[in-house]
């Protein structure tokens, strides 16, 4: 006897056309989970051809129930096949790529081999994505003036795109360029010029720093608005401000300070959060930073037919997403790139630098994680709670009155909440004897100040 395996998410087994209408609400519930699926009829759920009687009224029937019960339409293959024994069956082969798609009105999700009823909320992120493909949100009329727009933020835009000869015009004024950018409609601002050079009205960028993945006690906050740019900037300084650095001295008065998680690719992987998130529901993009890990939070998954796992591989160099003329905008400018290599970069990077990175789907959206190895020492709660939303304040504050090895040894203590004389000399390469000579200036300055006795001497930054 013929057996054609087991059923999957891609295929369904029906023993007879007497189960036609359960037949098209697989159909329906794959077409939502795969894009793709096979149906027969006139065979066992094991896979074993049992065969039923076809005529042509029957392949007729099964087109005539399809097209009345899916929606929207989609159009079948439907075919009479034979086992060498001589047993009839049938097999109806279908794709479709505009879901969601209804069985009599109701939404199926395929799961393993059975037909669920899909949830509101996932049925509602499909709705979007279609409305997405039909009339793209970002290529909508905004209801901002064009007045609105930050002119030095769109001016600096455009000079960035001619150093990279992306953008051949020079800029002139506000309406003009937009115009030569493709960015108005009707001679009004797109959505994407207003998120890209409009400072944002409601909070668009939460950064937070945490004692544990609980989340229960919060150790520093803050609520950021502004154009898509400064809103990347500011997140990019904050990550960068709260987590370890090291730094190699190049020179007697030059240093290179290297972040655990290389900068350039946190800045890929912010721009990546704005350019395809979901504009069209509230929401912001949010940094959450604990001793043992960064998330990147944005709102929206990927779109259908992304895969990040294949994005990180480089099994795919895809480039599409909802939000083509937000994306395209900012390749002009070469804030990104549009070959789709951006996340394989973030990969490898991060593979050089010893950090693991993974994208989860949450209730929110999309969760990007960089996993930081070489956590703070024993009682990293305590660590945390030291040097949570304090970096960054030393050169703030008396960056002017230090020599380049002087804020090099007061960031590495500001970083890392207290230092001892012999990390110091690791972690920035000094001689004993120069960072002994420069922790005592750090103290007569007020910049640091000393604790402990002995072996037990650590350094902490001055209140």
């Amino acid at each position: 006897m013929l057996n054609l395996g087991t059923e999957t998410e891609q295929v369904e087994h029906k023993k007879s056309t007497s189960e036609l209408k359960e037949g098209a609400r697989s159909i329906a519930s794959m077409l939502n989970k795969h894009r793709h699926g096979v149906l027969y009829f006139g065979v066992a759920k094991n896979g074993d051809v049992v065969g039923q009687q076809v005529a042509e009224s029957t392949l007729r029937e099964i087109s005539q129930i399809i097209a009345h019960s899916i929606s929207p339409a989609i159009y079948p293959t439907i075919e009479e096949l034979h086992t060498d024994d001589g047993k009839s069956y049938v097999r109806v082969s279908f794709e479709g790529f505009d879901p969601p798609y209804a069985c009599k009105s109701v939404y199926y999700i395929r799961v393993a081999d059975e037909d669920r009823p899909m949830e509101p909320d996932m049925l509602e992120a499909i709705m979007l994505e279609r409305a997405y493909r039909k009339s793209p949100w970002d290529g909508r009329a905004s209801s901002r003036p064009i007045a609105d727009v930050d002119e030095e933020v769109l001016r600096k835009f455009v000079e960035r795109g001619r150093a990279r000869g992306r953008i051949a015009f020079e800029y002139k004024d506000v309406a003009s360029t937009l115009s030569s950018l493709g960015l108005l409609v009707g001679g009004e601002l797109s959505n994407a010029a207003e998120v890209l050079f409009c400072p944002s009205k409601d909070v668009q960028l939460k950064m937070g720093v945490f004692v544990d993945h609980r989340r229960t006690e919060v150790l520093d906050m803050h609520h950021e608005y502004g154009t898509l740019f400064d809103l990347v900037d500011k997140a990019e300084l904050y990550i960068i401000n709260n987590i370890r650095r090291r730094f190699v001295l190049t020179g007697e008065r030059t240093r290179d300070e290297v972040p655990e998680i290389p900068r350039k690719v946190i800045r890929e992987a912010l721009l990546n959060a704005y350019a395809h998130r979901v504009w069209s529901k509230s929401g912001y993009v949010q940094i959450d930073i604990y001793h043992d890990a960064v998330d990147i939070i944005s709102p929206g998954w990927f779109i259908d037919g992304q895969n990040p796992e294949e994005h990180l591989d480089g099994e795919s160099t895809s480039s599409d997403t909802r939000n083509k003329l937000i994306a395209g905008t900012l390749f002009r400018s070469g804030d990104i790139e549009s070959s789709g290599l951006g996340m394989r970069m973030i990969r490898d990077l991060c593979d050089e630098s010893g950090v693991k990175v993974t994208y989860e789907k949450i209730s929110f959206g999309t969760k990007l994680t960089f996993h930081r190895l070489d956590p703070y020492g024993e009682n990293p709660a305590e660590q945390v709670r030291e040097s949570a939303g304090k970096c960054g304040k030393v050169r703030e504050r008396c960056g002017k009155d230090l020599s380049e090895n002087e804020l090099a040894v007061a960031e590495f203590i500001e970083a890392r909440a207290s230092a001892s004389t012999p990390e110091i000399m690791e972690g920035i390469g000094l001689s004993e004897r120069g960072t002994q000579g420069i922790l005592k200036r750090l103290v007569e300055k007020g910049v640091v100040q000393r604790t402990g006795a002995s072996k037990s001497t650590r350094y902490v930054i001055a209140e």
